[in-house]
């Protein structure tokens, strides 16, 4: 069996697996998976990671995740490269089925009248890794699209905004000011 789903974080959620009415997953990455992102998304800690999953059949060959973490992240200051703590919090609902079975016509609709819009299906399904889903990578990648992407410790600025206060954004000409100039003339 290997590791509790609770410690591992590949977590594989196989169609089989989940009954009718859902089955609820929470989950804690270890220091071997932390470090492992860590790595992936290039900054230098994945503090903690952890979180809960509630999966669902559906359409009988696929699964739906509704998942919601939490993240504490050291990254790199873009100015002074210091540690910047971040702490995340997501959630999100994604849906899969077997490759064969997301047809591209989804995208395309060819008559306008078959457009309907369900507010439910926040997007489109995704294919299945095998007979399921790895809930891991779902989360890893949400993870990855939540980090800040300029993270900046309080109060850092970059050096030329303090040497040369010309270069600074606050002195710019506005640009709307020219045309208020030529809006007064007519």
């Amino acid at each position: 069996m290997g590791p509790s789903p609770k410690q591992d974080f590949r977590l594989f959620v196989a169609v089989t697996d989940v009954p009718p009415n859902g089955k609820e997953i929470s989950f804690v990455a270890d220091e071997v998976a932390r470090k492992e992102l860590a790595r992936r998304f290039g900054i230098p800690e994945v503090v903690s990671l952890s979180g809960a999953a509630k999966v669902r059949p559906y359409r009988k060959a696929g699964l739906t995740v509704e998942a919601s973490f939490k993240a504490e992240v050291i990254q790199a200051c873009v100015v002074t490269l210091e540690p910047v703590h971040q702490s995340i919090k997501e959630s999100f609902k994604q849906r899969y089925l077997p490759e064969h079975m997301i047809e591209p016509e989804v995208a395309e609709v060819s008559n306008e009248r078959e457009i309907q819009i369900d507010v439910e299906a926040e997007d489109a399904p995704e294919p299945m890794a095998g007979n399921g889903v790895e809930i891991g990578e779902a989360v890893a990648e949400r993870l990855a699209l939540a980090l800040d992407p300029y993270p900046r410790k309080p109060g850092a600025a970059f050096q030329t905004d303090v040497e040369e206060p010309g270069d600074a954004p606050e002195s710019k000409p506005n640009p709307f000011a020219a045309l208020e100039k030529l809006k007064k003339n007519y």
